[in-house]
């Protein structure tokens, strides 16, 4: 659980700061699941785009 202390950190960085932890998090947690990010390097993102019914279940999901 994150301390209030470090919440109220988090609060005042500015835009920049904030992507920048997050990039931090993301990076720890990927490496805590073995996966192997490369900076600057392009990954697949794998959306319903142009399939309608997969969309709908996932809206489905989403208003339960």
């Amino acid at each position: 659980m994150l301390s209030d202390t470090l919440r109220t950190e988090l609060r005042r960085l500015n835009r920049a700061e904030k992507l920048e932890a997050m990039q931090v998090l993301i990076a720890e947690l990927a490496l805590a699941e073995g996966v192997n990010l490369v900076s600057g390097a392009t990954y697949e993102l794998l959306t319903p785009y142009g399939n309608e019914a997969a969309a709908q279940v996932l809206q489905d999901v989403q208003n339960n």
